[in-house]
């Protein structure tokens, strides 16, 4: 589910800078990368990593990203023997660091003393980290954002082997993103209830406008999904102009140009139909229409309230074509795969089923341990709480502890608030993918124009 809400993006003023350097160049100003650019970045060589045998598509493969990336030894030598390898510079800094650690230990348990131990492991940790990269026999792999490990698609397989089965576009070139794969597996492997969730953004940039009239008359043309002028404008509109301009705006409208679905959602979809299918799983589908009606809510609240009540029932009707589409292709993949045979797809038109969901988070919602990982701007809150509740959805409404989140690696974050949140309560993976470039050569589909977004019409669902 790519989340609308996520950090904003700035237009790129000379295009031909990506020219400089082929495996690394932006995106609407965000990175984008590739698992070569990542090791590139990090000082890390291809032949030290868990990736030393990974095909030049994996390797080149651009993805979208923030610059959150780091190289982690794994199955080296232990701290101890790490240190014995240590020479030099690093050698007396890390006995150095030892007696400072001894000193304070001897000179009494005080709060002080603690936090200088702590300050001081820290750096021993940092420096013995260094050496592991650097071990014989370390493996190396990458990480992004601490949580997820970028992977292969025959390193997906080797942790979970249902995943041979699965017959997506561009599957074997790809990288993946994954976390807790190995438990899902044994989950499958036991006989026991898993679940497959996931799905796509409701629409991308460019395809729904937000229109505010004025009292003279004047329009003011925004991007749904960017809340930026589409002329050009760099300034996001987030909730600013209606808090300054309440008393000016006499109308609100939308125009949708969604007239189908984008090869990308229609991927999303097909790869939780192919996976439920390989590995014996229930499926869950969110649309997120409801979750872009809260930020609408929250972002008109200064209007007054008949503006606020119009421009609600506006963004439904554009919304229910939208929704229909999502609803048809469930609809064939259902048909496509009749052995996956626990399916629900949960809409904002579903009152009752929206209800259920709201009411089975609450009790993780509210503990103050949730609270404290629920950030943001103010009007985005509420929406927020759907984006790392989402993943739940099978444990919520089919009880199955053993869930796999198949989702946009712009999904991490909510993965990890979602999993640290039922912690004993519900195991959930994650296998996180990136978005395509689209045919425009720089932008994903997401971000691109309408000329650049890929459609695919109905008649060719069965043929990707």
């Amino acid at each position: 589910m790519v989340s609308f809400m996520s950090e904003e993006f700035e237009n790129v003023e000379d295009a031909q800078d990506r020219e400089h350097n082929e495996e690394y160049y932006y995106v609407h100003g965000k990175d984008v990368y590739s698992t070569q650019s990542v090791l590139a970045q990090l000082g890390v060589k291809q032949e030290d990593t868990i990736y030393k045998n990974s095909s030049n598509d994996f390797i080149r493969w651009p993805f979208s990203a923030a610059d959150f990336f780091e190289a982690v030894s794994e199955g080296a030598m232990d701290p101890a023997q790490l240190e014995g390898l240590l020479q030099g510079d690093d050698k007396a800094a890390v006995e150095k660091i030892n007696a400072e650690i001894k000193g304070y230990k001897d000179s009494g348990n005080t709060v002080a003393n603690q936090d200088r131990i702590k300050e001081l492991r820290a750096q021993k940790k940092e420096l013995l980290a260094k050496a592991a990269l650097k071990a014989d026999g370390a493996k190396i792999s990458l990480y992004y954002k601490t949580f997820v490990q970028i992977n292969d698609s025959k390193m997906v397989e080797q942790k979970l082997p249902q995943f041979k089965q699965v017959k997506w576009p561009y599957k074997d070139q790809m990288p993946y993103f994954a976390a807790g794969l190995e438990d899902f597996a044994a989950a499958v492997a036991r006989g026991e209830p898993t679940a497959i969730t996931g799905g796509p953004c409701f629409f991308g940039e460019h395809e729904v406008d937000m229109i505010f009239t004025l009292k003279d008359g004047s329009q003011k043309v925004y991007d749904f999904t960017t809340r930026r002028r589409n002329a050009g404008d760099k300034v996001s509109l987030e909730a600013e102009y209606t808090k300054e301009n309440a008393g000016e705006v006499v109308d609100v409208s939308f125009v949708s140009h969604k007239k189908l679905l984008t090869t990308e959602e229609y991927d999303s979809v097909l790869y939780l139909f192919e996976l439920a299918n390989a590995t014996k799983s229930a499926l869950t589908l969110p649309i997120v229409d409801a979750s872009y009606l809260k930020y609408l809510d929250a972002m008109l609240e200064p209007l007054r309230i008949e503006i606020r009540v119009r421009a609600r029932k506006r963004f439904r009707e554009i919304a229910k074509p939208i929704i229909q589409m999502y609803r048809d292709l469930f609809e064939d993949l259902k048909k496509l795969y009749p052995d996956v045979k626990e399916t629900f797809i949960m809409t904002g038109e579903d009152r009752e089923l929206l209800g259920t969901f709201y009411a089975k988070r609450a009790p993780f919602v509210e503990k103050p341990s949730t609270r404290r990982i629920i950030s943001g701007i103010k009007e985005k809150i509420d929406s927020v709480k759907d984006y790392i509740t989402l993943p739940a959805l099978p444990f919520y409404f089919l009880g199955i502890k053993n869930v796999l989140e198949v989702d946009y690696i712009g999904e991490t974050d909510s993965f990890w608030k979602c999993r640290k949140m039922h912690k004993g309560q519900m195991n959930l993976a994650a296998l996180l993918y990136p978005i395509k470039i689209s045919a425009d050569g720089w932008r994903s589909i997401f971000s691109t124009e309408l000329e650049y977004k890929e459609y695919i019409e109905r008649k060719d669902y069965g043929k990707r």
